[in-house]
């Protein structure tokens, strides 16, 4: 595992990213987006919908870089419109599309826990050191979190952007989460599927970050939590003693 200079015997807090790290879309972003599209006639390929998402949604966050990258309810809604609106450009009823992928991305039957989750959150309390779960999602990940047995009893750790004000990887989401910790910055490591907003951004804020690359189609520091929680607990009996 390569932990870019993580001082593991001075972790006491972890920030787990959400969606690619914890959770995934099941079935996935651009099959239900093909199958809002067919409820109305209009057929898309499963791999045009995909390449579309990408694209508009990487375009998307830097068009909101170019800002402070604040962030709240309002903005999260708009945003999730002009994506869908790009993705699905001739779809008949864009309103009708939209609100049917809003309300169900916001439902826990549309996402499911990774495997290793429940058990690595089980060592992260066993080793007695805290989490959030910190996220540019919008208050509906509240009730995502609360209907996965994985993660039912995590209500109370989430940090969202839409809530914080603020977006990864602007440095006052990071601060707000170590404030949450009661941990200062050097103390946190941050893990997420995200190269800029789960380990360079936390890196610049003072933080520790690493990256975790579950599909192994690109290298990371992590390809699972099992190798973080193992590592963790290498170094947790030390600081006890």
């Amino acid at each position: 595992m390569t932990t870019k200079g993580v001082n593991w015997g001075d972790i006491e807090g972890i920030v787990l990213d959400a969606v690619g790290t914890l959770i995934d879309p099941n079935p996935p972003v651009a099959v239900v987006y093909a199958q809002a599209a067919a409820r109305q006639g209009l057929v898309v390929e499963v791999l045009e919908v995909k390449r579309r998402f990408h694209q508009f949604f990487r375009v998307d966050e830097i068009d909101e870089q170019l800002g402070p990258l604040a962030t709240d309810e309002a903005t999260e809604y708009r945003r999730w419109r002009r994506i869908v609106g790009n993705v699905l450009p001739d779809i008949p009823d864009p309103d009708r599309a939209f609100d049917e992928l809003w309300s169900h991305f916001g439902t826990s039957s549309a996402w499911r826990a990774f495997d290793d989750v429940a058990p690595t959150i089980a060592a992260f309390r066993e080793l007695g050191i805290n989490f959030v779960i910190a996220s540019n999602f919008d208050s509906r990940l509240r009730g995502v979190v609360e209907g996965l047995p994985a993660l039912a009893d995590c209500g109370d750790k989430l940090v969202i952007s839409s809530e914080v004000g603020f977006r990864k990887p602007h440095q006052a989401f990071y601060q707000h989460a170590c404030a949450q910790l009661g941990l200062p910055p050097e103390r946190v490591l941050c893990v997420g599927d995200d190269p800029e907003n789960d380990v360079n951004g936390p890196i610049r804020a003072g933080l520790n970050g690493l990256l975790i690359a579950r599909d192994g189609r690109r290298s990371g520091d992590l390809t699972s939590f099992a190798e973080l929680a193992r590592t963790l607990a290498e170094f947790r009996p030390a600081r006890s003693k």
